[in-house]
């Protein structure tokens, strides 16, 4: 219990010391809060006596701060007073002193100028004194030189023609010396043949004599030896009676035809339209039978004939049967009545055949002139064949507008788009003075391609061109203009003819109506109908193209869906021609190539020997045409395609590289063509190279625009002489390319410059100059007044030549190097620094627009040469391109045109060869010659050749001559002549030798 309150009080006692010491912390916390809010209250305090006492002191200093500023401020606003008040009176007064000594050198100036003026004003009169007399000199000097060169160039030409007629004499007096020969043998056999006639008409005189008289011979041998001369006379005679009633009826037939057409054409055209296929219907019936009599009277001429040239060889064979000397010229006699009949049974079947084709070609002109198409009428056609179907679609062009000046083309034209597409007359008048103007025009729906062409007779050439490449040609000439008809029928219809292009002779009413001239209208359309029946073309007349135009649109759809629409001349309103084909050519048109093909495979393989056909082909499929004659001991045996090419001069006039060289065209100059070689250091070398004897001889019979120069001497066939020099770049030539018509040259330059110079003097003619190099430029094929040209900031520009007036402006990704436009003429190709070649549509004549791009290779794009579509052993071969990259390649690339027919749609590699190049820009050329060949410069000093036949697996070949690295190569249109030039300033020429004049 004691323990137990012994506890209590100790557990009491802590309890209270707990207590004790809790309440004494608790008043240590309350002292040392009292403490706290102590200092608290006090600091708070000082603070606040410590503000008060520093805004104070603040405000104080600020007002004496302003008190001493206001000061300051009064005192600089004196300062700058007195400042501006000293200024202005220093200015016063330098005023004053500046105006007075200005006013003095004043006039002394002027005294010092009119002193000037007089002393320069005599020197000038004496100048102009001494300027003067020499430029009177000077005129004096060039009209001596002009005379000079005049007499010089008659001379020239006077030599070669005298020279040709030497040349010509010499061989028609061999030709005598044989001709003088041979009568000598012939006189001298005719000689022997009457001696010895003589003596056996003798002999049997002698024994006439010496034997006594006998009975004449009876019955049959009496009949075989007496009356023949008798009864061939009486043949011939009644041959050449039967002859003269043939020509008379054929006569008859061509009057009644005639009578036909002049009643065809003298009628109202729109009131006997209902009438003229019944009317011609009974003529043509009447026609054919007549042909048809006639064929069988010749039938039996020919038979009578037959008879008595085997009477004439038999009486010819037995000359002894005569029993006088007189009888014995009878069997000569009937030769040459057998030969007289003969020519004239030739010239009747020239005049039955003539009657034939005109029958054809009133019937074609009088179902056009009704209104039925000539497909529509003719029947059923056989279908055409690939090698037409080719043709048609390299024919890209649907109508093509020709004729003289003056004719009203543009007129009739207008008229047409007014008609059918009115929101084309803006483009028709922007390119209405246009040498050719393209247009797209839609008639009924349909787009339709017009080319309208410039009368102007220095454009005849290029509108030539295009007939190849037309499917249908209107030819216009004036009802009131007899020269405007004769010229359609003298010189378009037959280039027409000849191109293959379906043709329609057109004659402009609208002077007629408007101008109401005495024209015997009637005499015109006769003329046109008979001009189109010998040329095949159809004819039609009247004030508006519409009518026509709609039946070429309707035989355009009948052709498309697959009737026949053959563009050669010999097919063309032929029936019985494409009725003669074989079944086997029809099934399968390219059976023979391939037959021939596989057959020359396999003679390869065997060894046979090659025949004289295939001889002649291969001459014929090396690189070049032969265009002169070599001597046996440069001949030879190597198959290659370049065996027979040897270099036949050499041009060296420059040190430095040739950077890029182009030929002429072939028809402008009949002796000599252009080669133009631009080099580095900004000069450019016109040459001249003379034709050889065999292109003379190839370009017989062809027209040429220009005025022909002086021929090189006979006989030198590596004469090439200097034409003009062109000076005034200052840094490498990039491009250069001749105008349409040849009369100006074109380069691009990396001094910053197009300039355009006349090639025959020389003279630099117009500047262009842009803010960077140009690299290339190009003229547009439908408007020569406008020409794109690339810079180097990737910006292609299409300028007018006349104004120099930037037409438009194009951002290219990268720099162009290379510009080509295709064979249409409608698709500018460009080749860019980083491989690509970018397709742009040539829309209208002044704008052009991107089509699409193909990513071509790494190397940047050095050059573009267009190749046209051609059949070659494996068939047809599409147009493509041959482009050099700078990756060691050449690309050859297949253009895919279609559909719509004629727009370049697509570009797909077909072959790359290998070719040296990495650095340069080096250029590449095309030969047409048999299969086609790739010609390249390289850096490896060579000049890389490469068959582009498909079966010849592109076999490379090699031309060595040069020793540095050949930049830039060429080839002339004729293809005869190859030009290779290098970094040396070195240009060789090659030819292709003949020796087809050597004997085996």
């Amino acid at each position: 219990e004691f323990l137990f309150k012994l506890q209590c009080v100790r557990k009491i006692n802590c309890l209270l010391r707990g207590k004790l010491g809790r309440v004494r912390a608790r008043g240590a916390r309350e002292l040392r809060a009292s403490l706290r809010l102590q200092s608290f209250a006090r600091r708070n305090a000082c603070r606040l006596s410590f503000i008060r006492m520093k805004r104070k002191l603040i405000l104080v200093q600020a007002r004496w701060r302003g008190k001493q500023g206001r000061r300051k401020a009064t005192e600089f606003r004196r300062f700058r007073a007195a400042q501006k008040l000293q200024a202005v009176w220093r200015r016063r007064m330098q005023t004053r002193l500046w105006g007075g000594l200005r006013h003095a050198v004043t006039i002394v100036q002027e005294r010092i100028r009119l002193r000037m003026a007089v002393s320069q004003m005599r020197r000038l009169r004496e100048e102009q004194k001494e300027v003067g007399a020499i430029v009177s000199k000077l005129q004096h000097a060039q009209e001596r030189n002009h005379e000079l060169s005049e007499k010089v160039t008659k001379l020239e030409a006077e030599n070669w023609h005298l020279k040709s007629e030497v040349a010509k004499i010499k061989k028609e007096k061999d030709s005598a010396d044989q001709a003088e020969d041979q009568l000598a043998k012939v006189k001298a056999e005719h000689v022997n043949e009457m001696k010895k006639l003589k003596e056996k008409l003798a002999e049997v005189e002698a024994a006439a004599a010496a034997s006594p008289p006998q009975r004449p011979p009876s019955g049959r041998m009496s009949a075989e030896m007496s009356p023949q001369p008798v009864v061939n006379t009486e043949e011939l005679d009644a041959a050449r009676g039967r002859i003269t009633a043939l020509e008379q009826q054929l006569a008859d037939s061509r009057k009644d035809a005639d009578e036909a057409r002049a009643a065809l054409v003298g009628g109202n055209a729109e009131s006997a339209a209902a009438m003229a296929l019944e009317q011609k219907s009974k003529e043509v019936s009447a026609l054919r039978a007549d042909l048809e009599r006639m064929r069988e009277e010749l039938k039996g001429a020919r038979l009578q004939a037959a008879q008595l040239r085997e009477a004439a060889a038999t009486a010819s064979s037995n000359p002894a049967s005569s029993p006088s000397a007189s009888s014995g010229n009878a069997p000569v006699a009937d030769t040459e009545a057998v030969q007289a009949m003969q020519q004239q049974m030739q010239q009747l079947k020239r005049q039955r055949d003539e009657a034939v084709q005109n029958y054809q070609n009133l019937l074609r002109n009088s179902t056009w002139g009704a209104g039925a198409t000539p497909s529509a009428s003719s029947g059923a056609q056989p279908r055409p064949s690939i090698t037409a179907q080719s043709a048609a679609r390299a024919r890209n062009v649907d109508i093509q507008l020709v004729g003289a000046v003056g004719v009203g083309k543009s007129w009739l034209l207008q008229g047409l788009i007014k008609a059918c597409d009115p929101s084309e007359s803006n483009k028709f008048e922007d390119q209405r003075s246009n040498l050719i103007a393209h247009y797209t025009i839609k008639v009924g729906g349909r787009p339709l391609k017009i080319l309208d062409c410039s009368g102007n007779p220095r454009a005849s050439r290029l509108v030539k061109e295009w007939f190849g490449k037309t499917k249908w040609v209107i030819v216009v000439y004036d009802l009131c203009s007899k020269e405007s008809l004769n010229h359609a029928i003298n010189e378009l219809l037959p280039q027409v003819a000849e191109a293959g292009a379906q043709v329609v002779l057109f004659g402009n009413k609208g002077y007629y109506h408007r101008d109401k001239p005495e024209v015997n209208l009637n005499e015109m359309l006769v003329l046109a109908k008979d001009a189109g029946a010998k040329n095949r073309a159809f004819v039609d007349e009247g004030d508006d193209l519409n009518p026509t135009v709609s039946k070429i649109m309707s035989e355009i759809a009948s052709s498309a869906k697959g009737q026949d629409y053959s563009f050669k001349p010999e097919n063309r309103g032929s029936v019985d021609m494409r009725q003669s084909e074989s079944s086997d050519a029809k099934q399968d048109p390219r059976r023979g190539s391939v037959m021939d093909s596989v057959t020359g495979f396999m003679k390869s393989m065997l060894g046979a020997t090659p025949t004289g056909t295939e001889k002649s082909r291969r001459g014929n499929e090396g690189v070049l045409r032969p265009s002169l004659k070599g001597p046996k001991s440069m001949r030879q045996t190597r198959p290659e395609a370049i065996a027979d090419l040897r270099p036949v001069q050499k041009l060296h006039e420059t040190e430095s590289a040739i950077t890029c060289i182009c030929f002429g065209q072939e028809r402008i100059r009949k002796a000599y063509i252009l080669l133009v070689a631009a080099s580095k250091d900004g000069n450019v070398v016109v040459y001249r190279c003379y034709r050889t004897e065999m292109e003379q001889h190839m370009l017989a019979g062809q027209d040429f625009q220009g005025e022909e120069g002086p021929a090189h001497p006979t006989g030198d066939h590596s004469n090439i002489a200097v034409h003009s020099r062109l000076m005034g770049h200052t840094r490498a030539i990039t491009s250069c390319f001749f105008s349409l018509l040849e009369e100006q040259l074109v380069t691009t330059s990396i001094d910053k410059s197009v300039r355009f110079w006349q090639v025959d003097t020389g003279e630099m003619v117009k500047v262009f100059t842009d803010s960077s190099p140009i690299p290339v430029a190009a003229f547009l094929p439908f408007n020569p007044q406008v020409f794109v040209a690339a810079n180097s900031n990737a910006v292609l520009r299409l300028v007018n030549v006349q104004n120099g007036g930037v037409l438009q402006k194009l951002k290219v990704e990268t720099e162009v190097r290379s510009l080509k436009f295709d064979d249409t003429g409608l698709f500018l190709l460009a080749g860019t620094k980083n491989g690509s070649i970018h397709v742009l549509e040539a829309s209208d004549s002044s704008s052009l627009k991107f089509k699409f791009k193909v990513q071509l290779a790494r190397g940047g794009v050095t050059c573009i040469t267009f190749v046209p579509a051609r059949a070659d052993a494996g068939g047809q071969s599409p147009p493509c391109l041959l482009v050099n990259t700078a990756d060691s390649s050449v690309t050859i690339i297949d253009c895919t045109y279609g559909p719509p027919a004629g727009v370049l749609t697509n570009l797909t590699v077909r072959h790359r060869v290998k070719v040296a190049h990495s650095l340069l820009p080096l250029k590449c050329c095309y030969s047409p010659s048999g299969p086609g060949y790739l010609i390249s410069g390289s850096e490896d000093n060579e000049v890389y050749i490469y068959s582009l036949a498909r079966t010849s697996n592109y076999k490379m070949q090699f031309l060595k001559h040069h020793e540095v690295p050949v930049v830039a190569v060429a080839v002339n249109q004729m293809d005869t002549l190859l030009a290779s030039a290098d970094s040396l300033g070195q240009i060789v020429l090659w030819r292709r030798m003949d020796f087809s004049h050597i004997a085996e």
